[in-house]
């Protein structure tokens, strides 16, 4: 078959065309699945892998997925892999990669079968290329490998009821298929519930005995796990960080399944107006279109109403199992497309699809989890630059394992940070600590997850310049700090310095805060002080004390025309001043769009306690490093 018979008309029933169509669509899913494997792992990943490095199963279960939140069948399945192909990216994911082909192929015959041939088509060839599925398939989580249990659940499923006469052999499969959907994820488990019970209402006499026997096996397969479950379902999981949703998270979410893609929204809408105008005449809703609304629309309104109830779960990932069921509702027309076009539009939505994706998301030029591997690099090459023992190090991450199995990998190995977390409270005073104490000339401060905004600032003000830094799209990063040599210092304009006279008992520009609760400092339009810069905005201040301060606080706070404050940020001299000696006080101020150039803007030093201590140089300044400070990525 030429090119111009794959363009030509597509006649239903044509068993040939459309397995070349089907090949064609598994051909971009593999492909676009088994390209770029070898990533950084993600968290979640190294948190699994952290978790079958044990010497028997029963150690496995007992601290391996006993105390995590999601079913063991992923956790067992790597805890043997990994034993025979060892923990190397390309190696572990492989798997979970091949498992993401084999849905689409699942996806192809499942809607194929309820919809027509086109509708499976679209169905899998946007299953194939879109961003979600495919970043779901390419980590070692459960996701991936869920899609495909599911799919294959609910095909065995359709077989087993709808076909003409019953089959042991799919009611064994569809058993099996339930079972791992159980065994991979709670969602996945809660998609095979929602599809046992829908299918009792559909049952012919003849396959009664059929159906419960399936049902009763997969719930006996299940049945050595139900006490993990119950622990954990009393376990916090996910809602110990994961917000409750709100009322629109649904439409975030149709968007995100869409490629945040207004063009990939529009091809769609545009596929569907179509589909239903050639069909006009003879439009009718069967069966499967409920099929398709129920198992998309109960697993998003379960996880909705208990994350907003009982205890936050609900993601986007969490709802990967039950999205094709969306995508074949919105092509369950395409059919009536004429024929003559129908092999040319698959053909076209593969191929714009795959470029939006690629090309428009730039899926494998961006940072797509926390970065590890690189944040190891970055540290091992500043280590055999400047020296181990010229360098003091700190990061903040969830377990430091996460960063040893990467630098095990490089040539100096593992090395020793000052502190392994950061959450804010104590641990900024514990990171304030470290910094007054280390006598290096050089800081390393790297994160692996979020940290509190004022950190950079607390190391800033003891190690003022950055050599280098190595930034991953935001959600890993690796600084390297100095004391002044070596480094780029940033381009520092003075937007404004607050003048002390005698009214404020000053010395020499030393305003004395003993008996005073507020300084003198700014009070006026934000404009006043941004008008054209571009830099970021910082104040800072001079402070020296004999004495531990405890309540003294750098504050900058933005108002309404009402006096309201709509935005407050403080930096505590405690984080800072070391006693009998001058120290920098810094805030690096961020704007919320909340705030516009016409919000009144105050900045002071506050001493609530009226501790004794004195200050010098409030200011605020614009810093701006331009292109001169590496940020790029380490490999």
């Amino acid at each position: 078959m030429n090119v111009k018979d794959l363009l030509s008309g597509f006649e239903p029933g044509n068993k040939k065309y459309f397995r070349l169509l089907s090949a064609i669509i598994l051909l971009v899913a593999a492909i676009l699945r088994l390209t770029e494997l070898g990533f950084s792992y993600s968290n979640d990943e190294l948190s699994a892998l952290a978790r079958v490095r044990f010497d028997t199963f029963s150690d496995l279960v007992d601290h391996g997925f006993y105390v995590d939140g999601h079913p063991g069948g992923i956790q067992v399945f790597l805890y043997y892999w990994v034993k025979l192909f060892g923990m190397g990216e390309w190696a572990v994911r492989l798997p979970f990669a091949l498992g993401g082909v084999f849905a689409v192929y699942f996806i192809i015959r499942l809607f194929t079968r309820w919809f027509g041939e086109i509708t499976g088509l679209l169905t899998g060839a946007y299953v194939a290329f879109l961003e979600f599925p495919l970043l779901y398939s390419q980590i070692a989580r459960p996701y991936g490998a869920g899609l495909l249990f599911s799919m294959m659940m609910t095909w065995y499923w359709t077989r087993l009821l709808f076909d003409e006469k019953p089959r042991k052999l799919y009611a064994a499969a569809f058993s099996l298929s339930a079972a791992a959907c159980m065994y991979t994820h709670y969602f996945s488990f809660l998609l095979a519930l929602i599809i046992g019970i829908t299918g009792l209402f559909f049952l012919k006499r003849d396959r009664i005995l059929y159906y419960i026997l399936a049902g009763t096996g997969a719930a006996l397969m299940f049945a050595p796990h139900i006490y993990i479950t119950l622990n954990h379902l009393s376990i916090g999981g996910v809602g110990l960080w994961l917000t409750k949703p709100g009322n629109g998270w649904l439409w975030g979410h149709l968007s995100y399944l869409f490629n945040d893609s207004v063009a990939l929204l529009l091809l769609t809408a545009v596929i569907m107006i179509f589909s239903l105008w050639f069909g006009r005449k003879a439009l009718k809703l069967n069966k499967f279109h409920l099929f398709s609304l129920l198992f998309f629309i109960l697993p998003f309104l379960t996880g909705f109403f208990y994350s907003r109830v009982v205890n936050p779960v609900l993601q986007h990932s969490v709802l990967i199992f039950s999205f094709p069921f969306l995508v074949a509702l919105l092509f369950s027309f395409a059919g009536n497309f004429p024929a003559r076009f129908s092999g040319a539009l698959v053909l076209l939505v593969l191929l714009l699809g795959t470029a939006q994706t690629i090309i428009g998301k730039r899926y494998y030029s961006k940072q797509h989890f926390g970065e590890f591997r690189g944040i190891a690099l970055a540290i091992d090459k500043w280590n055999s630059q400047y020296g181990d023992s010229n360098i003091t190090r700190a990061i903040s991450i969830n377990n430091p394992w996460y960063l040893d199995f990467y630098l095990d990998q490089t040539e100096g190995g593992r090395t020793t940070f000052g502190q392994y977390d950061n959450r804010g409270g104590l641990q900024l005073d514990s990171l304030a600590m470290l910094l007054d104490s280390c006598k290096t000339s050089y800081f390393i401060y790297a994160w692996t997850k979020p940290v509190p905004d004022e950190t950079d600032d607390i190391v800033r003000a003891r190690f003022p310049c950055i050599c280098e830094k190595a930034d991953f799209g935001g959600l890993a990063t690796a600084t390297l700090y100095s004391r002044g040599n070596t480094c780029i210092m940033p381009k520092a304009d003075t937007l404004f310095k607050a003048v002390f006279g005698p009214e404020n008992q000053a010395v020499a520009g030393i305003c004395t805060m003993d008996s005073h609760e507020y300084s003198k400092g700014f009070d006026g339009r934000l404009s006043e002080i941004i008008k054209d810069q571009s830099g970021n905005l910082t104040a800072s201040v001079e402070a020296f004390s004999d004495s531990v301060i405890e309540g003294a606080v750098l504050v900058v706070s933005f108002h309404d025309e009402s006096g309201e404050t709509i935005h407050w940020l403080g930096a505590p001299a405690r984080l800072f001043v070391s006693r009998g000696k001058w120290c920098n006080v810094r805030l690096t101020v961020t704007l919320p769009e909340t705030i516009t150039p016409d919000s009144r803007l105050k900045m002071f030093f506050w001493n609530p306690k009226q501790e004794r201590l004195k200050i010098r140089n409030l200011s605020f300044t614009s810093e701006e490093y331009g292109d001169k400070l590496n940020k790029k990525h380490i490999k």
